[in-house]
């Protein structure tokens, strides 16, 4: 009986430890495509700006 009771408790633990695992990483991949996304926003913006400097 204490074995089927450990071997419960140890797969609701591996179960709760991957699904947070999992949120924490597609969390983290999220953060990083936004980051990527703005510094693209920023390097258009800067070559709009040359750009500009040169057509005058």
């Amino acid at each position: 009986m204490r074995r089927s009771t450990f071997l419960i408790g140890f797969l609701i633990a591996a179960l709760t430890a991957l699904i947070v695992w999992y949120y924490q990483k597609s969390t983290s991949t999220e953060d990083g495509a936004l980051d990527l996304l703005d510094r693209f926003a920023e390097a258009q913006a800067r070559v709009r700006e040359l750009e500009k400097r040169l057509a005058q």
